[in-house]
């Protein structure tokens, strides 16, 4: 992928940063939340939710991963994904003037993205790179744990069905941008997204 590319992913992944920010209070969010895993190893996303009625809500998170490593046998690993989920809050706790809610939701979601991804293998075996894009949709299920007023623990899980279509590479040399297999698919069926969301309150 060209630095152009890799600047007009960097741009989107700010601009939907910031339309999330900048929208929030008009579209009556309650909270931003950072999947803490995905930081940890250095991923950059954001997410927020909003109440559209009592006891339902309405998730998002996007995620970026920018990483390619030329010195270590040009591994990359690059992907966008964005997912929306409908949360049903079975009994709502600690629940307040600004509709945040916690405790125990399950719902439907979708999620999508493109990826270009390649991993060194070790001397002597083949190593491919794969790039495409691949889009899920099934069960969201979860819990969210009351910390403080402004904080919340959002543990989520999706379940469900995974399409994913690419083109395979070879990881280097010179045959690297070369497709060895055109438009392959692939399908998985179980978790297809997690999360360990630390959340903000931002009307408490």
């Amino acid at each position: 992928m060209n630095k152009y590319k890799i600047v007009k992913r960097a741009c989107f992944f700010l601009f939907a940063c910031f339309v999330s920010l900048a929208c929030v209070e008009r579209a009556g969010a309650q909270a931003l939340k950072i999947n803490m895993p995905l930081l940890l190893v250095g991923t950059p996303n954001i997410g927020a939710e909003f109440t559209i009625s009592q006891q339902l809500a309405i998730n998002g998170d996007i995620l970026w991963a920018p990483y390619m490593f030329k010195k270590q046998h040009e591994q990359v690993f690059r992907a966008l994904v964005g997912s929306i989920d409908l949360r049903y809050y079975v009994k709502p706790r600690y629940y307040y003037t600004n509709d945040m809610f916690d405790g125990f939701y399950i719902g439907p979601y979708v999620e999508g993205g493109d990826f270009n991804i390649g991993i060194y293998k070790g001397a002597g075996k083949n190593s491919y790179r794969y790039t495409g894009w691949g889009i899920s949709g099934g069960i969201s299920l979860g819990y969210k744990f009351y910390l403080s007023k402004r904080f919340r623990l959002d543990l989520n899980l999706g379940l469900g069905y995974a399409h994913l279509q690419y083109d395979k590479y070879y990881l280097g040399g010179e045959w690297a941008d070369y497709p060895i297999a055109y438009k392959d698919t692939t399908g998985w069926i179980g978790p297809t997204k997690f999360g360990v969301h630390l959340v903000f309150n931002l009307f408490r």
